[in-house]
């Protein structure tokens, strides 16, 4: 028996631990090729992969053979060697990239596969469909409930429902144009020339011709509403002067006045007037006397000190204004400042409880002679103030500056406080009411989140509350509250609301 040979591996190299062989496998070993044989060549071109741009070409030792052989292998950068009947595989490809590079559009399939709904949607959308239907229903009792109780506002909101009127008979600018009082018997018709044809007719139902008739040759100008800001002419501001130029223009002044006096001694209008002695130039004014009789002199001198003392502090007593005329004089003052304009300014605060905040509200108001009104919600407080510009100025630092909104105070300090104040008002001064009796709502007060907002200013045209100082209401409802506004003034309550929702929101 021959001896066992070790398998060679496909790498060239001996395997001397393998377990099988040929003989093993009961098969015969394969003849080694001789070495005069010539290698077998595999005729066929350079597949199209390889003659892309992204992928060098490098000939093999196969590849040059074939080359030599009669096939064509050389690469050309750029350019497909290969005949497109060599190849049918690619026959689809080409045809695609030269219908995506003609002018036309590309040819789309226009067969689609069926989509078939999943089951239970079509259930689902129309369950959907009742349970909104159910809603708008329910809405619909639940505010027909709260109109008749009178607490719409309350559940709804601020939003209102408009329901649109049906449109009138005969329209109010209409009404002195025709004899009838509705359009049955104006023509249908779109020629103008026609109907004014028709109009000129004795019988005719439109009345612009005639004695009937209200237009006439005469041209009525509508009478001229001045504007708030028409009030407030701005006078031409003084010249402004540094503190040096002021004392400059002072001196000047005065030496002025002194020369004309002294002019007007000279010419004898006036009387000289008595030598001004006083201890420090007695000796230089009163020589003679001085020596022969010091203390008679200097006694006399004392007195004429306190003779110009004294007639120095009654002028000042009598230039002095008295209390009422003092306060005429603040009125005029504020007076002045009204006919400048008139402005109206709209808080808006969260809870208005502690009493030191409220003595600051009115007291602010009263002072700066505003007026308005106070109105304590349980949900907020609103506060309306009329007064000149520099008033709501003023009351607008105080209100959204000054005032700690998120400190409420000691509540028996302020208390006294405010006793102390009104017990020094005026009686003849008009006291607001309810400020210390009403409040906002007093459960579960969060005082951090505490706060005033400015909701409206503008300037208007007269003051709504003239003669009504600055008051304070209680409501419970938002009807009661817009009723306490007024008719012109309830719409800032709305806004208030909707900047109350706002902030809640978080917007």
């Amino acid at each position: 028996m021959p001896p066992k040979r070790p398998i060679r591996n496909v790498f060239g190299n001996d395997d001397d631990d393998a377990s099988t062989s040929y003989e093993t496998q009961g098969g015969t070993p394969p003849k080694k090729p001789r070495s005069d044989a010539k290698p077998s060549v595999l005729r066929a071109g350079i597949h199209p992969l390889l003659l892309s741009e992204g992928l060098p070409y490098r000939p093999t030792e196969a590849n040059s053979k074939a080359s030599s052989s009669g096939v064509s292998s050389t690469y050309v950068k750029g350019r497909n060697n290969v005949p497109p009947e060599s190849n049918p595989y690619l026959q689809a490809s080409r045809g695609l990239a030269a219908e995506a590079s003609s002018e036309g559009p590309k040819q789309r399939s226009m067969h689609k596969g069926f989509q078939f709904h999943k089951p239970g949607r079509h259930v689902r959308e129309a369950e959907e469909l009742r349970r909104e239907q159910q809603m708008e229903e329910l809405k619909k009792r639940i505010e027909e409930s709260a109109r008749k109780a009178g607490m719409q506002d309350e559940l709804g909101g601020d939003e209102k429902r408009l329901v649109k009127q049906p449109p009138p008979d005969i329209e109010w600018w209409d009404v002195n144009l025709l004899t009838s009082k509705s359009y049955d018997d104006v023509p249908d018709t779109d020629d103008i020339s026609s109907m004014l044809s028709r109009a000129k007719a004795d019988n005719s139902p439109i009345l612009l011709y005639g004695s009937d008739s209200p237009i006439d040759h005469y041209i009525q100008h509508p009478i001229p509403i001045p504007a708030p800001s028409d009030k407030g002419a701005v006078q031409p501001r003084g010249l402004m002067l540094t503190k040096h130029e002021q004392r400059k223009l002072r001196r000047q002044r005065r030496a002025a006045e002194q020369q004309d006096k002294r002019d007007r001694i000279k010419m004898g209008l006036l009387p000289p007037e008595p030598p001004k002695v006083k201890l420090s130039n007695l000796m230089r004014v009163l020589t003679s006397e001085a020596v022969s009789d010091p203390t008679k002199i200097e006694a006399r001198v004392r007195r004429e000190i306190a003779a110009r003392k004294e007639a120095h502090e009654r002028q000042n007593a009598e230039r002095k204004l008295t209390d009422e005329q003092r306060r005429e004089k603040v009125e005029k003052k504020k007076e002045r400042e009204d006919e400048k304009g008139l402005y109206c300014h709209v808080y808006r605060v969260k809870h208005l409880i502690s009493p030191r905040h409220k003595f600051k509200v009115r007291r602010n108001a009263l002072d700066h002679g505003m007026t308005g009104v106070c109105i304590f919600h349980p949900s907020m407080a609103l506060v309306v103030v009329e007064g000149s510009g520099k008033a709501v100025k003023a009351y607008k630092r105080l209100m959204t500056v000054r005032i700690d909104w998120t400190d409420p105070g000691a509540e028996n300090d302020d208390k006294s406080e405010e006793e102390e104040e009104e017990v020094k008002e005026d009686a003849n001064k008009v006291r607001p009411a309810g400020f210390k009796t009403l409040t906002t709502s007093q459960e579960d007060v969060d005082w951090s989140s505490n706060s005033c907002e400015l909701v409206f200013e503008g300037p208007i045209r007269e003051r709504k509350w003239e003669g009504r100082g600055f008051r304070a209401r209680g409501v419970q409802t938002d009807q009661a509250a817009r009723e306490a506004l007024g008719e012109e003034l309830q719409g800032f309550w709305d806004v208030a609301k909707r900047a109350a929702q706002s902030q809640d929101d978080g917007f």
